[in-house]
């Protein structure tokens, strides 16, 4: 299942038309970020399925390392792609789209590990300054 099969008419809710289809000469995981988000803005399938190729391992290994089960990291992720294509008119520097992915997604696990109840792992709880640490040096 791809993550961001809410895009089956394109972005913008409508179906491209086979006169809009795109050669194989135009190579999409060549184009830059700014390129493939203004392409995804105007409904561009390819471009849109590109970002996510491009970013989807990246958006769940962050869901992943704040410890979120398989399900929840899917459901984050899922979050993640549609706040970008709620903001993707909005998106003053698209050079910085994996940031800006990265921050979300970040934001995201942090909010359903709250949400969750999830426990805080031993090796990101703030240590006591007053216990001895129980590695020798």
């Amino acid at each position: 299942m791809r993550q961001a099969a809410i895009l089956d008419g394109g972005l913008d809710g409508h179906a491209q038309s086979d006169h809009h289809a795109h050669h194989a000469s135009d190579q999409p995981a060549a184009r830059s970020d700014a390129e493939l988000l203004a392409r995804a803005r105007r409904g561009d399938q390819i471009a849109w399925d590109t970002i996510v190729d491009r970013y989807g391992g990246l958006v769940w290994a962050i869901t992943r390392a704040h410890g979120l089960s398989p399900d929840d990291a899917a459901d984050v992720s899922q979050v993640t792609w549609l706040l970008l294509v709620q903001h993707l008119a909005s998106m003053q520097e698209p050079e910085r789209l994996g940031v800006w992915l990265l921050r979300i997604a970040s934001r995201e696990a942090s909010r359903m590990r709250r949400l969750r109840g999830y426990e805080v792992p031993e090796h990101q709880q703030p240590r006591d300054p007053c216990r001895p640490s129980s590695k020798v040096l």
